[in-house]
């Protein structure tokens, strides 16, 4: 990756293939949208898992971190 925007864009992409994968297999389950609840904290709790870059990285290496939900 050359720059942010390219990764961005990159994750982005694969991000809402993946959910359109997954709404897809929700669908066919028979999944209603009382299930997956607000819209909103739907994406919250995405958001709340994506892995930030560790302090550590520095002196180890590569090593993410995510917040818990």
């Amino acid at each position: 990756m050359a720059t942010i925007e390219e990764f961005e864009q990159t994750v982005t992409d694969k991000v809402v293939a993946g959910l359109h994968a997954k709404f897809a297999d929700y669908e066919r389950r028979g999944v209603g949208l009382a299930e997956l609840g607000d819209p909103d904290r739907f994406v919250e709790r995405i958001l709340a898992a994506v892995p930030a870059p560790h302090p550590w990285y520095e002196q180890f290496g590569t090593a993410w971190s995510s917040a818990p939900a």
